[in-house]
C-alpha cells in the first residue's frame, strides 16, 4: 500500500486546507439535521443507563425480582447480560455496517432495542427481564458503532469532533432524563414505577427508527459500493452547496484505491499500515471502561445511599444532579473545546482530574465509614465527609463528560481508513463493552467487601492511562483520508 501511494505524493496540509475551504459554505443544515437525528440513538442508550440505575433502587422492582440473599448477584447479572450482548453486537456490527450500510444498521439496532424494552415492560418474571436486557443489549452494541461511524463519514474535518460528539451529548441528555423520569415514577407504589420508563424508551425507539429512514446514506459508503452518483448527491445535500467536487474526488480516489486491494479481512487491522491505528483506538476504548464511569452511572443511587442519602428518591435526585452537570459540561466541550483543544489534551486533563477525584473519595470512605455490627450496613455519619464525597462525585462526572465522554467516541471513529473503519470500530467498541461487563458485574461485589477499594482501583487506572496517552497521535483538523499520514502509513 505504501509503495503505491509514494508514486503520487500529496501534501497533507494542502489536502486539509482544500477540504475545509470547500465545505465551509452556508450553514450546512442537512449535515446538522442528519447528525442530530442519528444522535438520538445515543439518547436511547443514555436513557437506558439512567433509568436502569434508578429502577435498581425501587422497592417494587426489588421485591418482585430479588431477595436479600441474591440481590447483589442478580443485579450484577442483569446489567452484565445487557453489556454482554452489547459487546457481541459491537463485535459483529462491522459486518452489518459494511454489508447493509451504516444507516440501515442503525435502524435495525433500533428495532432490537424496541423489542428488548417491550420484554421489560411485560416483565412478569426475572427470566423475561433477562431476555429483554439481552435483546436490547444487541441493539445498543450496534448503535455505539453505527452512529459514530455514520457521523465520522458525513462530517467535514473542521467540525467532525463536534458532530461525532452529538452522540455523547444526546447520551448524557438521555441519562439525565432517565434519572428524573425514574425520580418521578419512584413515588409510585405499583410496578408501573419501573415499567413506565421502559415504555417511554419503546416509544422513542419507534420515532427514532422512522426518522432515521429519511436520512441520507454515508457518501463514503455509497462510493465504496459503486453508487457514485448517489454519493455525490448525498455529499451535496449534506454540505448545502454544489461546490463539493474537490472533496468528493479526494474521497473517491482514496476509496477506489482501497477497493483495488481486494477482499477486506479483520487481519488487515494488524498489518504494519493499520496496527498503530488499531492499538491507539483500542487503548482509548479499554481505558474508557477503566475510568469507572460505567460503575458510577449504574450504581450512583446506591453510592449516594452509602454516602448518607438513605431515601431512594433523594439518591436518584442527587444522581440526576450529576447528570445535569455532565450535560452542561458535554455541551461546553462539544461547542468550544473538542475541535480547538484537540483530543489528546482532553484525554490527559480528564485523567488527571478524575484520578484525583477517585483517590479523594476512596480516602474519605476509608477513614469515615463504619459498619453496623447488627445489620452489616455501611454508615457514613460525618456530614463534612459526606458532602465532600458527593462534591467529588459531581466533579468526576462533570470532568468525564467534558473530556473523555466527548472524545472517546470521536477518536476511534476517525483514525481508521475506509477499508477497515467498520470492522475496526466493531472490535474497538466490542472491547469497550466487554471490559464494561467485567467492571459492572464486579463493582457491587467489590463494594460489598470494600467500600473504598473500588475508588482506589479506578484512581490507579487513571495513573496507568496517563502514561499511555503520551504516545497517542493527535487527529484534530485532519480529514479521514489524511489519517494515513498521521499514523505513518504513507
Amino acid at each position: 500500500m505504501s509503495s503505491k501511494i509514494q508514486t503520487t505524493p500529496v501534501d497533507p496540509e494542502v489536502l486539509s486546507t482544500k477540504s475545509v475551504d470547500t465545505v465551509q459554505v452556508g450553514f450546512r443544515k442537512g449535515l446538522y439535521l442528519s447528525s442530530i437525528v442519528a444522535a438520538v440513538g445515543g439518547f436511547l442508550c443514555g436513557f437506558d443507563t439512567g433509568a436502569t440505575s434508578g429502577i435498581l433502587t425501587m422497592i417494587p422492582f426489588k421485591e418482585r425480582f430479588f431477595n436479600e440473599s441474591n440481590i447483589d448477584y442478580l443485579q450484577g447479572l442483569m446489567l452484565a447480560f445487557f453489556l454482554m450482548t452489547a459487546a457481541l453486537g459491537a463485535f459483529f456490527s462491522g459486518y452489518f455496517c459494511d454489508r447493509i450500510s451504516r444507516k440501515y444498521t442503525i435502524v435495525c439496532a433500533t428495532v432490537l432495542f424496541c423489542i428488548g424494552n417491550i420484554f421489560l415492560v411485560i416483565g412478569y418474571n426475572y427470566g423475561l427481564l433477562l431476555a429483554g436486557r439481552l435483546v436490547a443489549g444487541l441493539g445498543a452494541g450496534l448503535m455505539t458503532n453505527g452512529i459514530p461511524l455514520y457521523h465520522s463519514e458525513i462530517a467535514p474535518p473542521d467540525i467532525r469532533g463536534r458532530l461525532i460528539s452529538f452522540f455523547t451529548l444526546m447520551s448524557t441528555f438521555g441519562q439525565v432524563l432517565g434519572y428524573f423520569v425514574t425520580f418521578g415514577t419512584s413515588y409510585l407504589i405499583t410496578n408501573w414505577s419501573w415499567r413506565a420508563p421502559y415504555l417511554l424508551q419503546c416509544l422513542v425507539s419507534l420515532l427514532f427508527g422512522t426518522s432515521m429512514l429519511l436520512m441520507p446514506f454515508s457518501p463514503r459508503w455509497l462510493v465504496d459500493k459503486g453508487r457514485v452518483d448517489e454519493a455525490l448527491a448525498a455529499l451535496t445535500s449534506l454540505r448545502g452547496t454544489p461546490h463539493v467536487q474537490a472533496e468528493f474526488d479526494e474521497i473517491k480516489e482514496e476509496i477506489e484505491f482501497e477497493r483495488s486491494l481486494g477482499k477486506r479481512t479483520y487481519a488487515e487491522l494488524f498489518t504494519p499500515t493499520n496496527r498503530k491505528r488499531f492499538i491507539s483506538a483500542a487503548f482509548i476504548a479499554i481505558a474508557t471502561s477503566f475510568t469507572g464511569i460505567v460503575a458510577i452511572w449504574y450504581y450512583a443511587p446506591q453510592i449516594f445511599q452509602t454516602a448518607g442519602l438513605s431515601d431512594v428518591s433523594s439518591s436518584i435526585a442527587a444522581t440526576g444532579g450529576t447528570g445535569l452537570l455532565s450535560l452542561f459540561c458535554a455541551a461546553i466541550s462539544l461547542q468550544w473545546v473538542i475541535d480547538t483543544w484537540g483530543r489528546k489534551k482532553l484525554f490527559l486533563s480528564g485523567s488527571v482530574i478524575m484520578g484525583i477525584s477517585m483517590f479523594i473519595v476512596g480516602a474519605l470512605f476509608e477513614v469515615y465509614t463504619v459498619v453496623d455490627v447488627e445489620t452489616g450496613a455501611v454508615i457514613l455519619q460525618n456530614t463534612g465527609a459526606r458532602n465532600t464525597i458527593i462534591a467529588f462525585l459531581y466533579i468526576f462526572g462533570g470532568t468525564y463528560a467534558f473530556t473523555w465522554g466527548i472524545a472517546t467516541y470521536v477518536y476511534p471513529a476517525e483514525v481508521f481508513n475506509m477499508r477497515t473503519r467498520a470492522k475496526g470500530l466493531g472490535l474497538v467498541y466490542g472491547f469497550n463493552w466487554a471490559f464494561s461487563i467485567m467492571i459492572t458485574y464486579c463493582v457491587p461485589l467489590f463494594m460489598a467487601s470494600s467500600v473504598s477499594g473500588v475508588y482506589f482501583f479506578f484512581g490507579a487506572c487513571q495513573v496507568v492511562t496517563m502514561a499511555g496517552l503520551w504516545f497517542l497521535p493527535e487527529t484534530k483538523g485532519k480529514t479521514l483520508e489524511e489519517m494515513e499520514y498521521v499514523f505513518g502509513a504513507k
